[in-house]
């Protein structure tokens, strides 16, 4: 869980390295511009097509919707549609082409550094969500915790049956809520693990679930500053 986390979080770094060395780029004609919009439009890509397998909001969204907000243009909607892995490939594959097209000397070899990084912490995240227990050990631990939580009302008593009058006397209703407190711990566990395989999913409380849009969403505010603010007057009138 918190590997996944973290990984998010890396994630994020790389995308910011990106935008920081390109935005260190002179911006001076609306080519320069929209070159930029075109880097900010495939990171926000990357990083989507990184974590919509595995987030219930994001998993059937289909590229309309990305091209309706402007991240995404019909003419490569067709061509992330030929991808034979995944979208995302593609999109690092656009990324590594404007850097080799828009960028020189070190800030190039930085940014396809930060870039082969990028691509490194999105594998590791599919990897570390992937990861399950054996088939055999999983299926065994539900059955036996479904079969213990069946056979808990018919676990033997400490009532001595002898003891007519005890038995007609005794108070029944604790042992049914000891037995169901039981059975409820032990379904717990069971959700528990559900909820730690499926660490983006909603089946568990929402506050506990991961989430990559809020991530996505810091990502691409510090994306913009990067990307589009201007150099500090004092760097432009040193170099004067």
């Amino acid at each position: 869980y918190w590997s996944v986390l973290m990984e998010g979080h890396v994630l994020q770094g790389r995308c910011h390295d990106l935008a920081m060395l390109a935005g260190a780029v002179k911006k001076s004609t609306t080519e320069d511009w929209m070159a930029r919009y075109t880097l900010y439009r495939h990171i926000m890509l990357t990083f989507f097509f990184t974590y919509q397998p595995y987030t219930p909001g994001l998993r059937f969204l289909g590229f309309g919707p990305l091209i309706s907000c402007g991240l995404l243009e019909s003419g490569e909607a067709e061509v992330l549609q030929r991808a034979h892995r995944s979208p995302g490939t593609v999109t690092e594959s656009w990324l590594a082409s404007w850097i080799a097209t828009n960028l020189q000397a070190e800030a190039r070899q930085q940014s396809l550094h930060a870039l082969r990084e990028l691509r490194a912490s999105a594998t590791r995240v599919q990897t570390l969500v992937d990861q399950r227990a054996p088939v055999s050990f999983e299926s065994l631990l539900y059955v036996v915790i479904y079969m213990l939580v069946m056979i808990l009302p018919f676990a033997p008593t400490s009532i001595d049956y002898n003891d007519r009058p005890g038995v007609m006397q005794g108070f029944h209703v604790a042992a049914v809520i000891g037995v169901g407190i039981l059975s409820a711990f032990y379904l717990a566990l069971l959700h528990m693990l559900r909820h730690i395989q499926a660490p983006f999913d909603n089946i568990g409380s929402p506050n506990d679930a991961l989430s990559p849009l809020a991530l996505m969403n810091t990502t691409e505010r510090k994306l913009r500053d990067y990307l589009t603010f201007p150099p500090s007057k004092a760097t432009v009138q040193k170099k004067k």
